[in-house]
């Protein structure tokens, strides 16, 4: 029986729906920027440094529960954000969110695996 492998980018989008759940969920559906408790398509899993970063698209410090009003239309509410990031975790996670979002990752299956079983339980 010969079976097909999922492939990398839908492994991708697999393993960023179950982040992004897991994240939600430890966050209460609770906004870090505005505070508002919401669900379904209105809370987000919202990144402080940009998604497109591979490095940090799955970094716990880096992604958080907000609303889709300060996540889309509030463009992250980056100041807000970064507050609470200070407060949460400290002075240099910042300094280490940045630094460690210039590295390239690229994901390997098996790396998407574990995120995916990882995370695949809520917090």
């Amino acid at each position: 029986v010969k079976r097909t492998l999922i492939s990398i980018p839908k492994l991708k989008k697999k393993a960023w729906r179950v982040f992004s759940l897991w994240i939600r969920n430890r966050d209460n559906f609770t906004c870090i920027t505005c505070g508002k408790m919401g669900d379904g398509s209105f809370m987000h899993a919202g990144h402080y440094i940009s998604r497109r970063h591979n490095a940090t698209l799955f970094d716990e410090r880096n992604v958080h529960a907000q609303c889709m009003n300060c996540n889309l239309w509030g463009y992250g509410n980056m100041g807000v954000y970064t507050q609470k990031l200070l407060e949460k975790y400290g002075s240099k996670i910042i300094d280490d969110l940045v630094k460690k979002s210039r590295t390239i990752k690229q994901f390997t299956r098996t790396e998407l695996e574990e995120i995916i079983k990882k995370y695949e339980t809520t917090p």
